[in-house]
């Protein structure tokens, strides 16, 4: 190598530390970490539990009333955990941003 060369990048070796003294650093804040989302208190209310046909012989209106009774809290317990099973997959997917697809029943 020519001897300009040479004194050029041992100048250049000695100016870069220099350059790193002068300029400024800049204080990176960490990203605040991500809220996670809290059901309605609707979705995590307790299923109905079924009705106490008590101990002794019911009368068919009775019991077909009683039925009902049984099958529409079934069925708004069910609504209500499919809804919540939306809601989580739908948070969870947020926080990935990768959608989740409810599982096939």
């Amino acid at each position: 190598m020519k001897l300009p060369q040479i004194l050029m990048l041992a100048s250049l070796c000695l100016a870069l530390p220099a350059c790193a003294a002068l300029t400024k650093s800049v204080k990176v804040t960490p990203a605040a970490p991500p809220q996670i989302a809290r059901p309605a208190d609707e979705l995590l209310k307790r299923c109905n539990l079924p009705v106490d046909l008590g101990e002794g012989p019911l009368a068919q209106e009775r019991l077909e009333k009683l039925w009902i009774t049984d099958r529409s809290s079934l069925i708004k317990c069910y609504r209500r955990n499919l809804a919540l099973v939306d809601f989580i997959l739908d948070r969870d997917g947020r926080l990935t941003a990768v959608p989740i697809a409810r599982p096939k029943t």
